[in-house]
C-alpha cells in the first residue's frame, strides 16, 4: 500500500475511531432519552414519539438532504485537492439553499395536514401537535445538517461528534429530564426538548465550521455557486433518498396504521438496538465516500484497496456484537427498555441479522457514489422500497411486530445484495476481504463456548452474568482471531503506529508475536 494511501486511510481510521467513541456516546445517551419516554412514560407515548420522529425523517428526505450530505462529501474532498475555497464556499450555500427552501414548504405542508394525519392515518388526534413541531424542526435542521456535512467533508468527525452526537444529546436529556420531571409536562416535554436540542446544537456547530475548520462561510472570498451541479448530482439521489427514507419508516407506519401506538413503541425499542452493532461500520462508513473520493483522485486502484479495507474492519468490529444480540436478545431488550418490551426479542434478533450483511457487503454504496453512478443507486431503492412496502402490509396484519422485522430484513439484504453485485458488475470489484473467514471463525467458536457455559450454569440466565460473559467472549474471540491470523500487514502497522505515539511500541510488538 503506497504511502498517499496509508495516509487517507490513516486519516479514516483516526476519525472513523473518534466517531466510533462519539457514535457510542450518542448512541447511549440516546438510549437514556429513549428509555426516560419508554419507562416512565410508557410504550404508547413512546410509539408517539417514534411516530413523530418518523415524520421529521420524511422531511428531511423530501428537503433533500441524502443528496445534499452526498454532494459535499464528494465535492469538498475535490475542491479541497485544488486549493479552492471558492467552490468550497458556494457549493456549501448551493446545499444550505436548495435543503432550506425545500424544508419551509414540506413543514408548511405537515403543519396543515397534521390533524388529518394524526385522525385519519394513525387514529391519534393528540398525535397532531407532536407533527407539527416536527415539521418545524425539519427547517432547523436543514442548514445545521449542511453544515456538520461540511466539515465531515474535511475528513474529520471530531465537530460532529461534539455537536450532533455529544452536545445536542446532553442538551436533549437535560431538557427532557427538566421538563418532564419537573415540571410534568409528560410527552410534549420529550418533544420541546428536542427541538431545543437541534437548535442550539446547530448554533455550535456553525462556531466550529467558523472558528476551527474555516472560516468557510464567512471567508471574504466570493462563493462560485454550484446550485446546476448539486442539482444534477443529487436528482437521483434525491427520490432515492425519499424511497430510502419511506423504506426505513414504512414498518413504522404500517405498524402504526393497523396496530396501536404501544405496538409502535414495542417495535421501535428493537429497531434502533438492532442499530447498536453497526456504530463502528457506520462511523467508517461516514468517511467513506469522501475518504475513497479523494483517493480515486490521487490513483484510482486505491479505491478499491480502501473499499476492501474499510469492509475487513467494519465486519471484524461488527460481527461479535451480532452474536452477543443474537443468542442474548431478550435479556438485551429488557435491559434497555425493561421486561414488558421482552416481546420485541424475535424482531431484535431478526433486524441484527440484516444489519450484519449490511456489514458483509461493506461500503459499496460509498464506492458507486464516488464513481458516479447515482442512477444505479436510485434504481436499486425504488426496487427494494416497493417490495418493502408490499412485505409490511402482507406480514404484519399476520405476525404483528415480528413480521415488520422479517419484511425489513428481507428488503435491507435484497438493497445490499443489488449493491454488491453492480460494484462487480460496472467496476469489476469485490468488496469482501478474505481475512473477514477468520472472525467468522474465531466469533462461532467464541460465542459457543460462553453460551454452553452460561447454559450449563444457570437454569435461566440472570442479567448480572452477561457483563462477565461477554468480557469474556471478547477476550476469547480476540485471542482465537490473532492466533489464527487474523490480522493483516496494514492493521499491524496501524497497531504499531499507535503503540509508537503512546511510546510502547516494542512492548507492543512482543504482545503481537506472542499472541500472533
Amino acid at each position: 500500500m503506497e504511502k498517499s494511501e496509508r495516509n487517507v486511510l490513516n486519516k479514516l481510521l483516526m476519525g472513523a475511531g473518534f466517531a466510533t467513541i462519539g457514535m457510542f456516546l450518542s448512541k447511549a445517551m440516546g438510549y437514556l432519552y429513549r428509555i426516560i419516554v419508554g419507562r416512565y412514560i410508557g410504550p404508547e407515548a413512546y410509539g408517539q414519539l417514534a411516530i413523530g420522529i418518523m415524520i421529521l425523517g420524511f422531511a428531511r428526505a423530501f428537503a433533500g438532504a441524502s443528496p445534499m450530505d452526498s454532494a459535499l462529501k464528494k465535492f469538498i474532498p475535490e475542491y479541497r485537492e485544488k486549493d479552492d475555497l471558492a467552490s468550497i464556499k458556494g457549493v456549501t450555500l448551493s446545499t444550505i439553499h436548495i435543503s432550506l427552501g425545500l424544508s419551509i414548504i414540506i413543514a408548511a405542508i405537515i403543519f396543515l395536514s397534521a390533524d388529518f394525519i394524526a385522525t385519519e392515518f394513525f387514529k391519534s388526534p393528540e398525535l397532531a401537535n407532536i407533527i407539527r413541531i416536527f415539521g418545524i424542526i425539519g427547517i432547523i435542521k436543514a442548514p445545521y445538517d449542511r453544515i456538520i456535512e461540511t466539515s465531515i467533508g474535511f475528513n474529520t468527525t471530531k465537530y460532529e461528534v461534539l455537536t450532533k452526537n455529544l452536545f445536542q444529546n446532553i442538551v436533549k436529556i437535560g431538557m427532557t429530564l427538566i421538563l418532564v420531571f419537573l415540571f410534568g409536562f409528560g410527552l410534549m416535554g420529550a418533544v420541546w426538548a428536542w427541538m431545543a436540542a437541534v437548535l442550539l446544537s446547530s448554533m455550535l456547530a456553525f462556531y466550529f465550521l467558523e472558528k476551527k475548520l474555516g472560516p468557510i462561510l464567512t471567508a471574504d472570498v466570493k462563493p462560485k455557486y454550484k446550485h446546476k451541479k448539486v442539482a444534477l448530482f443529487g436528482y437521483p439521489l434525491f427520490l432515492s433518498g425519499v424511497i430510502a427514507k419511506a423504506q426505513n419508516w414504512t414498518d413504522t407506519a404500517v405498524i402504526g396504521y393497523f396496530m396501536s401506538n404501544a405496538d409502535v413503541g414495542f417495535y421501535n425499542a428493537a429497531y434502533p438496538t438492532a442499530m447498536l452493532i453497526m456504530i463502528p461500520s457506520q462511523a467508517l462508513g461516514s468517511l467513506a465516500l469522501s475518504s475513497i473520493s479523494e483517493l480515486g483522485a490521487k490513483k484510482e486502484k486505491s479505491r478499491e484497496k480502501a473499499l476492501k479495507t474499510l469492509t475487513n474492519w467494519s465486519f471484524a468490529l461488527v460481527f461479535p456484537a451480532f452474536l452477543l444480540m443474537v443468542f442474548f436478545s431478550e435479556h438485551v431488550i429488557q435491559i434497555l427498555f425493561g421486561s414488558q418490551y421482552s416481546v420485541a426479542a424475535t424482531a431484535l434478533g431478526i433486524l441484527a441479522f440484516s444489519n450484519l450483511i449490511s456489514a458483509t457487503v461493506g461500503n459499496v454504496g460509498s464506492y458507486l457514489q464516488s464513481k458516479g453512478h447515482t442512477k444505479i443507486i436510485f434504481y436499486n431503492t425504488l426496487v427494494t422500497v416497493v417490495f418493502n412496502v408490499a412485505l409490511n402490509i402482507y406480514l404484519i396484519p399476520k405476525y404483528g411486530i415480528t413480521g415488520a422485522a422479517i419484511a425489513t430484513a428481507i428488503s435491507s439484504i435484497l438493497a445490499e445484495m443489488l449493491l454488491f453485485v453492480e460494484t462487480y458488475r460496472y467496476e469489476n470489484v469485490i468488496s469482501l476481504h478474505p481475512k473477514m473467514l477468520k472472525t467468522v471463525i474465531s466469533g462461532v467458536i467464541s460465542i459457543s463456548a460462553i453460551y454452553l457455559i452460561v447454559d450449563n450454569l444457570f437454569a435461566a440466565t440472570p442479567y448480572w452474568a452477561l457483563i462477565p460473559a461477554a468480557g469474556v467472549f471478547f477476550l476469547l474471540h480476540l485471542l482465537i482471531f490473532l492466533k489464527i491470523g487474523g490480522l493483516t500487514d496494514y492493521d499491524r502497522d496501524i497497531i504499531l503506529t499507535v503503540a509508537r505515539k503512546a511510546d510502547m511500541e516494542e512492548q507492543v510488538k512482543k504482545i503481537l508475536a506472542k499472541l500472533t
